[in-house]
């Protein structure tokens, strides 16, 4: 199995990055607002579970208080990842007016969004936070629209950025099991006993087999379209998030261990593996996505401006995500 091509070198928490900016953010941008984009990696994504199905796990809580024409948001957005990069965000609010989720553009460079608790991911070089916003005019230019009208362009994105990780992750595992290899090349087993040679090589080729599984049905999920494509990216995430970590950590026993070897690339790469099922999405919400599509459960279906479904409307006056009567927080975010 050949290995990769290595690149430049780019820590993995860029390489994600890079491509949640150009994969999720870019092409939603481009077809909602054209022109919007400030630039590469300089917009972050806040859109919630009912349109990511957990991808990268961020957790927005939104709300669009007001008139219709003179809207103020307020709310927060958790685990955002590459706010400390970012100029703007797309977020994904709810209007209290009619209980209609929405899609937002929002600066950060304003006394009304604040980044908190800016943190270190697993990944080398991604960095999360904690996006507080607090009656925030929202310009009519900065509603792009709802989710539901532009649902089946952002389960294109998701589904493509998906995919785009699952290859990441893929190309991940295959290093580390080149690695293992190239390492008993180095330090064969000489006079080892037969069944220390076999189980070596029974591990290998396990992991190896996973890895071509991986790059197999990324590959396949790839030439679909339509609703067949949303299907096959999230059973490539639910196959990938568990045969990444199991292939890198065979290839890191196999290496040796762990307890020895914290600044060896292999040590990195247990340390991404371990993270990938996060970044597609967690596993059980993955399968429950799957569940809820073969039983034929859909999302709300999509209602005429000024309607919404009562049920709704009650879970927003519920949920006191930020009240009007709060006053701004000063400063900037910078």
């Amino acid at each position: 199995m050949p290995a990769p091509d290595q690149g430049d070198g780019t820590a993995m928490g860029a390489a994600v990055l890079e491509m949640v900016a150009q994969g999720l953010s870019g092409p939603v941008l481009d077809r909602l607002a054209p022109g919007s984009l400030p630039g590469p990696y300089r917009v972050s994504t806040a859109l919630g579970d009912t349109t990511t199905h957990g991808l990268l796990g961020t957790r927005c809580d939104l709300e669009l208080h007001g008139r219709p024409d003179r809207l103020t948001a307020w709310g927060h957005a958790d685990h955002v990842l590459g706010l400390p990069d970012a100029g703007a965000v797309l977020v994904e609010g709810i209007r209290r007016y009619d209980g209609r989720r929405v899609l937002l553009l929002l600066p950060l460079d304003t006394p009304y969004t604040q980044v908190r608790e800016q943190r270190l991911g697993a990944l080398a070089g991604a960095r999360y936070g904690h996006l507080e916003v607090t009656a925030l005019a929202v310009p009519g230019h900065a509603l792009l629209g709802t989710v539901q009208r532009h649902a089946s362009l952002l389960h294109d994105a998701v589904a493509a950025t998906r995919l785009g990780l699952a290859r990441l992750l893929s190309d991940l595992a295959q290093q580390s099991v080149c690695g293992a290899l190239a390492h008993a090349q180095r330090r064969p087993f000489q006079d080892g006993v037969l069944a220390g040679r076999q189980a070596f090589g029974h591990a290998v080729a396990e992991a190896a087999a996973a890895v071509r599984m991986c790059h197999a049905v990324t590959r396949r999920a790839a030439t679909a379209s339509g609703p067949a494509r949303w299907d096959r990216a999230v059973r490539a995430g639910v196959f990938v998030a568990r045969a990444v970590p199991q292939s890198v950590g065979t290839a890191c026993r196999l290496f040796g261990g762990q307890g020895f070897m914290d600044g060896h690339p292999m040590a990195a790469a247990y340390r991404e593996a371990v993270f990938a099922p996060v970044l597609l999405g967690g596993q059980q919400r993955l399968v429950d996505s799957m569940r809820q599509r073969l039983a034929g459960e859909t999302s709300p279906p999509t209602l005429a401006d000024g309607q919404a479904p009562a049920q709704t409307v009650r879970q927003a006056q519920a949920q006191g995500v930020g009240r009007p009567g709060q006053h701004p927080v000063p400063g900037s975010m910078r």
